[in-house]
C-alpha cells in the first residue's frame, strides 16, 4: 500500500511538471502597453474547465486587435476545490501585454481597452461559459520582460 502511495505521488509530480513546461519557458520582451484585468467567469462545472480557460487565454493570437497583438502574460485563477459550484462566479486576474513591435502607435486608450475586454470575453464565451470584465486598468512601461 505504501508503494502505491509513492507511485501516485510520483505520477502527480510528473503531471504538474509537464503541465508547467507545456505552457513554455522561453524569455520574451513584450511591448509598452498593457492591462490588468479582473475577469469573472460563471458556469464552470469542473476544475478542468478552469485549465481549458487558462490555456485558451494564453494563446497569443486570440487577442489580435487592429494592428496590435496582445498576449496574456500572467493569469491567476481561483483554485477553490475540486467541486466547483457552477453558479458561483470565478474571478481571474489577467495581465495582458502587447507583443513587442505590434504596440499601437497611439498607445493604450479607451477604445483599445474596450476591444481587449471584448476579445477576452469572446475567448471565454467560445468555450461555452459566461464572462464579464469587472475592471481593466491600463499600464505603461518601456518594455516588459517575461518568462513564458
Amino acid at each position: 500500500m505504501r508503494q502505491l502511495k509513492w507511485v501516485f505521488v510520483c505520477l502527480l509530480v510528473l503531471f504538474v511538471v509537464s503541465f508547467v513546461f507545456q505552457m513554455g519557458c522561453t524569455a520574451q520582451v513584450m511591448g509598452k502597453t498593457g492591462f490588468d484585468v479582473k475577469l469573472s467567469v460563471t458556469g464552470m462545472t469542473r476544475v478542468t474547465s478552469m485549465f481549458s480557460i487558462m490555456r485558451s487565454l494564453k494563446k497569443s493570437d486570440a487577442l489580435a486587435i487592429d494592428d496590435a497583438v496582445y498576449k496574456v502574460t500572467r493569469l491567476k485563477a481561483p483554485l477553490n476545490g475540486w467541486h466547483l459550484d457552477p453558479d458561483e462566479t470565478q474571478r481571474f486576474t489577467v495581465e495582458v501585454w502587447a507583443l513587442r513591435g505590434s504596440d499601437p502607435a497611439q498607445g493604450a486608450n479607451e477604445a483599445i481597452s474596450e476591444r481587449v475586454k471584448a476579445a477576452l470575453i469572446e475567448t471565454v464565451e467560445d468555450l461555452g461559459f459566461q464572462a464579464s470584465v469587472e475592471s481593466i486598468e491600463q499600464r505603461k512601461v518601456e518594455h516588459k520582460f517575461i518568462i513564458n
